[in-house]
Parts: structure tokens; C-alpha cells; sequence
């Protein structure tokens, strides 16, 4: 094939050789716009020879060695159909494909079928027959599986007849999708079925308003459904087709009702934000993992089901058991919250069990009730049950077991109704292989156990929370202080590995003690900043100390040093090898101070 130079000389021979009478009709300018158009064009006479051909379609038909103006089209086009195609009698010419499809061929007529006065040809590349089939198949198939796979249940019909239903029709209404296909839309049985009543109903409406509508139906088995219908227009603007899509509503309408139960603990509008704070208490779910917690705690909070809460020390488990009590409907009923861990040995039996009149020397008069009388039709909160003695692990399984108690020197038992929520920050099943807890009590207390990740795994709550804690203690202290961008940086990048105890506790001690409004790396305690860690040439690990924050006290200390040594950072990033943005951004994040602030990096970075 030629080059597009070769191809306009030979268009121009061909132009010359030709009849100048043919040329001189057409203005310059046009047989220029022509021969620069991207799509192959022939003109043809009424005895369809060729009387002009552009660049184009020299290109797409090869060049061929003859001479083509003055021929005969089909001396160019080789197909035994292109000629009864062209001068077929149709007033409209469908697309003739050329080479197997490889190249499209449009016509139009000048003059009429009977006395035509020549034609124009268009020629356009396009894929092959096979590879439109293929295409078509997979352009099917995926619409089609899009329709099965669809939650909601979807219907389509055509002016007269349901074309498609796919699964979820089935699943929602109980109707066999199979039995609706190309069934007729007056022929469906709307006696019996309340569903495809509403179906013909808006096919009809929808076809007629042109627009989209709603119907909202009951069916017999107490669900609610949503059916909208779409319809789809033709050039000419007529509906062709009308999608209807039905969605059960049921579930919607029992999260409403729970959400509305939910809402009736804070009706009072003028204090409805305050109270739904409360609600939650210090709980923050920015993060998936939380929100998959949260998820978790909303639906075992509904049931009376023992509840075990792992974490570590600062997480919050007494926070979440809070929330699952007011989230119950136990919500109205005692929360009595004891620390195993912080009654002693010998006082364990009667806190736990009360004690009857009498029952030993110095006892009071009327006895006492322990705790799990005063929980009582409520819930038990055994914080750090893992510090609780055997000997009272063996009390408590029995009491779970039989639902009753016994006060100490009492003759009598008392039937209890309460909830057990249980908690620890120890690994369990090593204590079980120590001998320390019992195997039976473990079983009996891990029936939901609830995993509260630690804050470091949360990354995305650390600033929520941290600005939680800072507008409580701002009205608290009736203070008016805010965090930096540099305070936050250094805040999302700590490990907290007093979790948000720790977090909570700090914002309280900077909001009390620092000494401008703008809270600033300069107020944080040297346990967050690293200032505190060893320094030396031996890293020594502490217990709460894992691999990254590792990593990230080594790289302070030597950025540290390297400022130190150089002056500034622009020689501490020469001197470790590195860009001065690196040194300037990882200086900020640590906390350390700058010199040179005055001047500025060439990407605008201040040292």
C-alpha cells in the first residue's frame, strides 16, 4: 500500500484523466474537504460508474492497479451482491458489509429507485460479523447476569408481552419468573396474584404518563413492595419497553422500627444531641473495624445471650458493655458493674452473694444483698474476670448454671433473672492450661465472644476521638482550646498502647495544662513525642513496644542527631543521604523543632 502522498497523487491522475466536466461542477474547496475526510467516499453515476473516489477509499479497498474513475463500481467493489444490493428497489439501503464485515458500505440515492441519478458511497471500517456476534453475546450475557444478580427484583416488557424476570422476582413475590416470560401482559393472573396486579397496573400507567411511577402494594404474606416502573424510548420518542423494578420493603421498615425504639431514649429536642452522646457514650466507628463491632453490639444487645468482651487494657470494653445494657431491653433495669480484680479475696464471697442477718460477727441487721441481687431482671458487668480466685469461679459457674443464688448464712434461694457480660484483657486459654481459670466457667461465658480492637488497629478514630474528648473537657474546664495540624499528625502516628484511655486521659492533661489555646506538639508529654525513648547504641524493647513503633523511634533519634550535627535540615538531609522534604515532613511528624524556619525549600516546604 502506498503512502497518503502516493494515494493523492493517484486520486488527482485519476480526477485529470477523467471528463473535466466533472470536475468543473464541483468547487475546489469541497474536492479538498473530501479528500481530507476520514471516512472512504465514491461517487457513482446512474450507470453506477465511478466518477470520483477520495484518498480514504483508495486506502480501505487497497489501491488497486486500475484505473477506477470512468469504471465500473463493481470492477473495485469484487462481490456478486454489492450490485443487486445498490440498485435494489428499497427506498432505504441497509449497510452492506464488504470483506466478511471488515468494511461498511452506506448509499445514497440521487434520484428515485425507478430513475436514480447516481449514488454516493460511504465506506467505513468496522469489525467483522464474528466479532459483532461475539461482542453481542458478551454484551448479553453481562446485562444478563447483571439481571439475575440484582437484589431487587426486575421485570421487562415490551407493548404487548413480560420479555424477562429475573431471580429476585421469584424470591420476593413467589411467582416462577419462567412462568411470566413472554406471556402476554392482559393474560396474567392479577385475581390471585396482588403482585402482578400492580405490575400490569404500572406497565399500563408508565406506557401512557411516559414518565417514571411508583406503586407501593401488600402481598398475602404480610410483605411490603415498592414496584417502580421506567420506561425506554425509541428515537421517535415512543415507548418501546418498560423496565418495573420491586424491592421488599420489609426489612426497611423493621430497621425503621428499631431505629424509632432507639430514637424514644432522647425525644427531649433541646437536649437530643447531648443525650444521644450519652447514648453512645466515648464511642467512636469512623474505621471498618469499628463499624463492624458496632454492627455486632446492635444485634447481640437484642437477645439475653452471655457476652464475653477481649481486648486490651484502655479499649473500652465497660463503655460497650454500657452501651449493649441501654441498647437492651433490659435498658430500664439495674447495670450493676464490678472489678474482680479490685475487691479483696475475702471479700468476694459476701460482695458477690450478700450476706443473711447474723450471718458472722460485725454483720449488719437486715443483711445485705450482693450483686447478683441487686442485678437482679438487669445485667452483670464482671469486669477483669480473669483476676477472680477458683474458688469463686466454681460459685459463679453454679450460679449461671442453676439462675439462683444463695446469700452467706441465708437458708433460702433466690431466683435470678439477669444478663452475664464478662470481660477480660488477659489471654484466657493460657490461664486454663496454667490452672488458673476453669475450663467449664470459660465454655459457660464464651457463648458471643465480642474482639474490641485496640486503637492502634483504628487508626481512622484516633482524631474523631481525640476531638470528642477535646470539646468535653473545653466545656468541663469551660476552656476554648484546638488542635494543630502538626498536634494531629503526631496523634494519628502514636501507638497508644494504653489505647483510649491513654488518648482520653491526654487530651484532659493538655486542655488543663497547656498554656495557649492553640494546642501544639510542644505541649505533648515525652511518652508520646519519643523524647523519652533510650537513647544509645543498643535499642532496648519494652513490652508495649512493637516492630513500627520501633522503627519510628530509631528513624527520630537519627534525624535528631543528624539535625544536631548539620544544624539545620537541609544539612541533616544531606548528611543522611535523603531529599530535605523527607527530613522537613518526618521532623514535623515526630515533633522535633526546625531551625531555619525562615527560609523555604523549593517546594514550598519551610524548614
Amino acid at each position: 500500500m502506498k503512502n497518503p502522498k502516493s494515494l493523492r497523487n493517484a486520486m488527482d491522475e485519476n480526477l485529470l484523466d477523467h471528463d473535466s466536466s466533472c470536475r468543473n461542477c464541483v468547487p475546489k474547496q469541497v474536492l479538498e474537504t473530501l479528500g481530507a475526510a476520514s471516512t472512504g467516499m465514491i461517487a457513482l453515476d446512474e450507470n453506477c460508474r465511478i466518477t470520483y473516489i477520495n484518498p480514504r477509499a483508495l486506502q480501505m479497498l487497497g489501491e488497486p492497479s486500475l484505473r477506477a474513475l470512468g469504471k465500473q463500481v463493481t470492477l473495485l467493489i469484487e462481490d456478486l451482491q454489492f450490485s443487486d444490493w445498490l440498485i435494489s428497489a428499497d427506498d432505504y439501503l441497509p449497510p452492506f458489509p464488504y470483506r466478511q464485515g471488515s468494511i461498511m458500505i452506506s448509499a445514497s440515492r440521487l434520484g428515485t429507485a425507478a430513475q436514480p441519478r447516481g449514488y454516493a458511497l460511504f465506506l467505513q471500517e468496522s469489525e467483522s460479523f464474528e466479532q459483532a456476534d461475539e461482542r453481542m453475546y458478551q454484551l448479553r450475557k453481562e446485562v444478563s447476569s447483571i439481571l439475575e444478580n440484582s437484589y431487587d427484583g426486575i421485570i421487562l416488557a415490551d407493548e404487548e408481552s413480560i420479555l424477562k424476570a429475573n431471580a429476585s422476582f421469584g424470591r420476593i413475590t413467589g411467582i416462577a419468573p419462567s412462568s411470566l416470560i413472554d406471556k402476554k401482559i392482559e393474560e396474567l393472573d392479577t385475581e390471585r396474584h396482588i403482585c402482578l396486579a400492580a405490575v400490569s397496573e404500572l406497565i399500563r400507567l408508565t406506557r401512557y404518563h411516559k414518565r417514571t411511577l411508583t406503586l407501593q402494594r401488600q402481598l398475602m404474606t404480610g410483605n411490603e413492595i415498592f414496584l417502580t416502573g421506567n420506561p425506554v424510548f425509541d428515537r421517535h420518542g415512543n415507548t418501546v419497553r418498560v423496565v418495573v423494578n420491586i424491592r421488599d420493603i420489609t426489612e426497611l421498615k423493621s430497621l425503621e422500627g428499631q431505629i424509632k425504639k432507639v430514637t424514644e431514649l432522647y425525644r427531649d429536642e433541646g437536649s437530643r444531641n447531648d443525650e444521644y452522646m450519652e447514648f453512645l457514650g466515648d464511642i467512636v466507628a469512623e474505621s471498618p473495624a469499628m463499624r463492624r463491632l458496632m454492627d455486632l453490639i446492635f444485634r447481640v444487645s437484642r437477645v439475653d445471650s452471655t457476652i464475653l468482651l477481649e481486648g486490651e487494657s484502655g479499649v473500652g470494653k465497660d463503655v460497650v458493655a454500657g452501651l449493649i445494657h441501654r441498647l437492651s431491653e433490659r435498658r430500664k433495669m439495674p447495670f450493676v458493674s464490678v472489678n474482680c480484680g479490685a475487691i479483696p479475696e475475702s471479700l468476694l464471697e459476701s460482695e458477690f452473694f450478700g450476706y443473711a442477718k447474723g450471718a458472722f460477727t460485725n454483720a449488719g441487721p437486715g443483711g445485705k444483698a450482693g450483686l447478683f441481687e441487686q442485678a437482679n431482671g438487669g445485667i452483670l458487668f464482671l469486669d477483669e474476670i480473669g483476676a477472680m480466685p477458683l474458688n469463686l469461679q466454681a460459685k459463679l459457674l453454679k450460679v449461671i448454671q442453676d439462675s439462683r443464688c444463695r446469700r452467706v448464712g441465708g437458708v433460702k434461694d433466690m431466683d435470678l433473672d439477669l444478663r452475664i457480660i464478662a470481660a477480660t484483657n488477659q489471654n484466657l486459654r493460657k490461664m486454663i492450661t496454667d490452672g488458673r481459670f476453669r475450663l467449664d466457667l470459660f465454655y459457660r461465658l464464651y457463648v458471643v465472644p465480642v474482639k474490641i480492637p485496640a486503637l492502634r488497629d483504628r487508626k481512622e478514630d484516633i482524631l474523631p476521638l481525640a476531638l470528642m474528648f477535646l470539646n468535653k473537657f473545653n466545656r468541663k474546664y469551660q476552656t476554648n482550646r484546638t488542635m494543630g495540624h502538626e498536634l494531629m499528625s503526631v496523634l494519628e502516628s502514636h501507638d497508644w498502647p494504653g489505647n483510649v484511655r491513654e488518648l482520653h486521659n491526654l487530651i484532659e492533661r493538655l486542655v488543663v495544662t497547656a498554656d495557649a489555646d492553640i494546642l501544639s506538639v510542644e505541649h505533648l508529654p515525652a511518652s508520646v513525642t519519643g523524647e523519652d525513648f533510650p537513647a544509645g547504641d543498643t535499642l532496648q524493647l519494652h513490652s508495649t513496644l512493637n516492630l513500627k513503633s520501633a522503627k519510628e523511634a530509631v528513624e527520630r533519634e537519627i534525624i535528631k542527631e543528624a539535625m544536631a550535627k548539620g544544624g539545620n535540615t537541609r544539612q541533616a538531609a544531606k548528611l543522611m543521604g535523603v531529599d530535605h522534604s523527607t527530613v522537613v515532613r518526618k521532623a514535623k511528624r515526630y515533633g522535633l523543632k526546625l531551625r531555619d524556619t525562615s527560609s523555604v525549600d523549593e517546594q514550598g516546604l519551610p524548614e
